[in-house]
């Protein structure tokens, strides 16, 4: 009779051995999850399931696992139920798009923008291009240049002249304000409008140059002011891409200009001129990049949320079906349309999804908010810039937060490194201003100034400091020349 109970208990035995065995995986996995910060669902999922292991009576279990099974069951009828999804598609921040759009807007007969545009399509890339505009070293774009020594370019810019003027006629512009555009697709038509940007600037300093050596100043000047009129326009732009083009767009006018101030033989009122287009040029720091990182927030924002999210014509969202991220029906290519099982593995796939993204874009929306705070800290005037960020990377977590404090970690050097161009940029903006003060001193003593006292009074008292430094700029004089630098600008050569 003993016997016979010891052979019951054996099969109840070895369930309860399993049972624990599952419980202690089920803990290992907890405390894993845990470890890493998983995201909260997959957590409580373990706790219950953990819970349910461990502290459930045997009846219980039971139907505790038949109640799992049918939850299963219903998500397998789910995945094959029709879609009805045609009216879907990804998620963006439309109502955060349209206020940007609203903050920056101005009115069209005041819009450089137009005029660029006009331009933009009929400035395909010229197969007949001249070797010396572009392709050789010095080019058209590096000296002054003779239409008698090279003939051919000479004869190819007068094709651009439509151009060209249509450009100088933007500087009459003071506002300039592209379309806003956070779709990742046609993003990339902004890249395409930079270039056509940075060519538009090839052409003015080509013609100028050869203004210059053929004694055509007022013509060459109007075009010199021109390309730092195009620098403004882009610093008006939101785009961080548009003012890292247009900080070497001024800095290439400047240069030019500086040569024509010095070498040359300005006149008072044309040395004023040139002054006032430095005083013209309103890019601040602290505005300007929080102006940048409202935008590049809102371009992060879309470009992640457009993947896991979508939205319907009433406003709801949900997560995905595997759809691409096209947020505005332009395609770059052909995308060949999902088959049935595609689409269902798709659609299981958001079965997974639930447990690893946020439920709502509004969740995603907070993430990045609370990931770029950072960042706006660095407009601020007491910012420790000494202070070099890190190249960690953040510990290697599971959760959605996770990732997008990674992503928005990554290009923090970056934006170190836009704050180093913006300082160049300006050092030589201001040493500009100075060269003006020199020059119009030397026009009036015949002599350069012995120290920059001289000009002290003529000049803004913030053009005599250097931006990286926060000390004034190094003036020499070497009697029938002289120097002029600072820490990252060599104004004019030493």
């Amino acid at each position: 009779m003993a016997e016979q109970k010891q052979e019951k208990k054996k099969p109840i035995s070895v369930r309860e051995i399993l049972r624990w065995i599952l419980c202690g995986l089920l803990g290992l996995l907890l405390i894993a999850a845990v470890t890493i910060r998983a995201p909260g669902k997959i957590v409580a999922l373990l706790i219950v399931l953990l819970l349910a292991c461990a502290a459930l009576p045997r009846r219980a279990r039971k139907w505790f696992g038949l109640s799992t099974a049918a939850a299963g069951i219903v998500l397998i009828i789910w995945v094959f139920l029709p879609d009805g999804d045609a009216d879907w598609r990804p998620y963006t921040f439309d109502e955060e798009l349209a206020a940007l759009q609203a903050k920056y807007a101005i009115p069209d007969e005041e819009n450089a923008a137009l005029i660029y545009d006009k331009l933009f399509e009929t400035m395909d890339p010229d197969p007949n291009e001249p070797k010396f505009f572009a392709r050789s070293a010095p080019s058209s774009r590096d000296e002054l240049w003779l239409s008698k020594d090279h003939p051919e370019t000479a004869e190819w810019l007068k094709s651009y002249q439509d151009t060209i003027d249509k450009l100088i006629q933007t500087t009459g512009s003071d506002k300039c304000q592209f379309p806003i555009s956070i779709d990742p697709v046609t993003y990339g038509d902004s890249i395409k409008k930079l270039s056509k940007i940075r060519n538009c600037t090839r052409l003015l300093i080509s013609t100028a140059n050869n203004d210059i050596a053929e004694g055509r100043i007022g013509d060459a000047l109007e075009k010199y002011l021109c390309i730092i009129k195009i620098a403004d326009h882009m610093y008006q732009q939101p785009a961080m891409m548009y003012h890292l083009v247009g900080y070497p767009i001024e800095s290439l006018g400047l240069q030019r200009l500086n040569r024509f101030v010095i070498e040359g033989e300005p006149t008072t009122k044309q040395l004023q001129l040139i002054s006032e287009s430095f005083t013209d040029l309103g890019n601040n720091w602290s505005s300007d990049w929080h102006k940048m990182l409202d935008f590049e927030k809102l371009y992060a924002k879309n470009h992640l949320c457009s993947l896991i999210h979508e939205v319907n014509p009433e406003g709801k969202a949900r997560l995905s079906r595997g759809r691409m991220a096209i947020t505005s029906g332009q395609f770059p290519r052909k995308i060949p349309p999902k088959t049935y099982w595609q689409r269902k593995h798709a659609k299981a796939g958001v079965i997974l999804g639930w447990f690893y993204f946020p439920s709502t874009p509004k969740k995603v929306s907070e993430f990045i908010d609370n990931s770029f705070k950072k960042y706006y800290e660095m407009a601020e005037p007491d910012y420790d810039w000494d202070k070099q960020p890190s190249e960690s990377r953040p510990p290697r977590r599971i959760n959605y937060r996770s990732m997008v404090e990674m992503l928005t970690t990554i290009p923090g050097s970056a934006y170190y490194r836009v704050h180093e161009i913006y300082l160049r940029t300006l050092s030589l903006r201001r040493g500009s201003r100075l060269l003006v003060g020199i020059r119009q001193y030397q026009i009036e003593h015949n002599a350069w100034p012995a120290d920059l006292d001289a000009i002290r009074a003529a000049v803004p008292a913030e053009a005599l400091i250097d931006p990286v430094t926060e000390k004034e700029f190094t003036y020499i004089n070497h009697g029938e020349r002289f120097s002029l630098y600072g820490e990252t600008a060599n104004i004019w050569p030493r």
